[in-house]
């Protein structure tokens, strides 16, 4: 977790609680965007025989859709953080892990509002992508976004809202939690000493221990949503958890676990790292 930004603001500082929205908010901005340009890679094997450029080969809607999620998440966040601190809570002191647990639930429901559509845009893009009638006419995410508003009208958009809704009401607080114990863990180490590891090694360690948490509590409940925003048809979350049991048992339900596992390793490192080098450069301009 970013240094300036571990710790919430007292309440009645309100300069200072903008001052951390705004650290996070262009954090999360900057940060969406490093933690696109590493993760992306992963995303593209498919174009391994293209050459370096390959791997980039549709990154720029990933890079605008990850920096808005981010600065929003980490904005909100900042916000739920400043209206939990205690009165006795210090500028410079972490929140208890139960108000840090409380925030990222709270930041939930207005997060998922736009996670939800970008994440039916992804999982649709992949589907047509496998082939089919549809993919002819579908070339990127803003045909595809009009597509599923032409089949299933604007409420498709948001479909798999309440799975999405679950699965971050599970995995936010893990992940903000568990970025803070590392954070605040590390920094009780020789590695805080240099300021090469306080501003680089300790937020991409952070960031890494932080996706850790948030897949390994959640996944379940995230491959329910792919499975229903991939539908193509109305299909109730009972049925897709009877049919999955039935096909593979519990570990059908981790069914691709390693590879996104793998994957938010370097994502979240580099988004980490990102809110760390905004915080300390706009703090240290004294803004």
């Amino acid at each position: 977790m970013a240094a300036a930004s571990a710790a919430s603001p007292s309440h009645g500082d309100l300069s200072k609680d903008h001052l951390f929205i705004l650290c996070r908010f262009v954090g999360g901005t900057v940060g969406g965007v490093m933690q696109a340009a590493s993760s992306h890679p992963f995303d593209a094997i498919k174009f391994r025989d293209e050459g370096i450029r390959g791997f980039y080969s549709g990154v720029t809607p990933q890079l605008l859709f990850c920096g808005f999620q981010n600065a929003a998440l980490f904005s909100l966040s900042q916000t739920m953080n400043s209206l939990m601190a205690l009165p006795e809570q210090g500028p410079h002191t972490p929140p208890p892990l139960w108000c840090t647990a409380v925030a990222a639930q709270l930041t939930t429901p207005l997060y998922v509002l736009t996670v939800a559509p970008v994440e039916k845009v992804k999982v649709q893009l992949q589907m047509l992508g496998q082939g089919g009638k549809e993919s002819s006419t579908v070339a990127g995410p803003v045909s595809c976004l009009l597509h599923i508003i032409r089949v299933e009208g604007y409420r498709g958009i948001f479909s798999g809202y309440t799975p999405t809704l679950m699965s971050h009401l599970i995995g936010l607080p893990f992940y903000f939690m568990g970025c803070q114990t590392a954070r605040t863990t590390l920094l009780d180490t020789p590695l805080a000493s240099m300021a090469a590891g306080r501003e680089v090694v300790v937020p991409m360690l952070s960031g890494m221990v932080a996706g850790m948490c948030f897949w390994t509590s959640n996944y379940p409940c995230d491959f329910l949503k792919t499975c229903v925003q991939a539908s193509k048809k109305k299909v109730s979350i009972s049925d897709i958890i009877c049919t999955t049991y039935a096909a593979g048992g519990v570990s059908a339900f981790y069914r691709g676990y390693t590879a996104c596992f793998l994957r938010s390793l370097p994502a979240n490192a580099s988004g980490w790292l990102g809110i760390e080098l905004v915080t300390t450069f706009i703090i240290g301009r004294g803004c």
